[in-house]
């Protein structure tokens, strides 16, 4: 009976010593990452941010084109209607931005054709073409942002591991002190079920 014991003690001493050298090591590595993705996600952020003030500069950019653009064509048709020819030929040719010519060329052929023009703020080709720097702008900066969410909630996985770790070390650490077999074999079970958890969600984690 004495010798069953002692083989019970030394196995649990000896699974106690596994689960302690596992709990440390993963204690670490989950610290680790859990910081590695913190940085990310400051990271990221910060990319989120300076991106939506990019966006920000890029739709003011548009909205002063579109607005230049109104007044140009506005001008442009008062000259046209007057017939003045040297004021038309000086619009286009000095005050009217190149990337207009085609929409004003294309607007004065419909009307010749007896059609109505689009109004500009209607015109999707021209608008797409206004604010596409802006669009795109602030698609990177919402991928960013949902970068930085991933990499937040990643962080916040491993902090709760690095905390079952930390329960399963708390476990290991005090069977020591406690000499009624039960007792030490109920703290072992509870080490080794914490780890498992711990080790079944680092799994599914992704390494930074």
């Amino acid at each position: 009976m004495n010798r069953e014991g002692s083989f019970v003690d030394r196995l649990i001493e000896m699974v106690t010593v596994l689960v302690l050298g596992l709990a440390t090591v993963g204690t670490a590595w989950c610290g680790y990452q859990a910081s590695q993705w913190s940085g990310a996600q400051s990271t990221a952020t910060s990319t989120s941010t300076d991106q939506r003030v990019e966006a920000s500069r890029l739709f003011g950019v548009a909205t002063q084109k579109v607005s230049y653009d109104s007044s140009m064509i506005a001008q442009y048709a008062q000259a046209v209607q007057a017939k003045n020819t040297q004021l038309v030929a000086f619009y286009r040719a000095t005050l009217i931005r190149e990337e207009l010519l085609p929409v004003i060329d294309r607007w004065e052929a419909e009307i010749r054709a007896g059609g109505t023009p689009t109004r500009l703020v209607d015109d999707t080709s021209y608008m797409d073409d206004q604010l596409g720097p802006y669009q795109a702008a602030t698609a990177k900066a919402d991928a960013s942002g949902k970068q930085a969410l991933q990499a937040g909630e990643t962080a916040h996985d491993y902090v709760i591991n690095t905390i079952l770790l930390a329960v399963a070390l708390f476990f290991s650490g005090v069977l020591s002190s406690f000499r009624y077999r039960p007792a030490r074999l109920l703290l072992v079970v509870a080490a080794i079920a914490t780890v498992a958890v711990a080790a079944v969600n680092l799994a599914d984690l992704p390494i930074a």
